[in-house]
């Protein structure tokens, strides 16, 4: 993978991304959490996902979790407080690919700015 630009790297210092991640408890059951962590670590926090048992508060903050499946109260808190559109969730299935989106923050973020000029 290809380092960061200078300016992609400032964007995402900057930039927090809001993830859904699900996965199993040491006791077997299915768990699910929100966590908020800074773009620029996405790479760090989806390499220590593909390494086992990992701590998602070292990467970031837990918005929201718990058992199973989140609850519809849960994900309507998401969606009205962090702004999470779960008919839109990215599957940042590895290290590969939060580099991509990490580095296509400042085109994000200018497509968002257009966009909003037109409107």
């Amino acid at each position: 993978m290809s380092k960061l630009t200078r300016t992609e790297q400032i964007i995402a210092e900057k930039t927090v991304c809001v993830l859904l991640v699900r996965g199993e408890s040491p006791e077997g059951k299915k768990i699910f959490a929100y966590i908020a962590i800074r773009a620029d670590k996405l790479e760090s926090f989806m390499e220590a996902q593909k390494q086992g048992t990992f701590y998602p508060e070292d990467y970031g903050i837990v918005l929201e979790s718990g058992e199973g499946e989140p609850s519809d109260e849960t994900r309507t808190k998401m969606t009205t407080e962090y702004g999470f559109n779960h008919e839109a969730m990215l599957d940042l299935g590895s290290p590969e690919k939060a580099h991509d989106l990490t580095s296509n923050l400042a085109s994000l973020a200018v497509n968002a700015s257009q966009d909003k000029k037109d409107e």
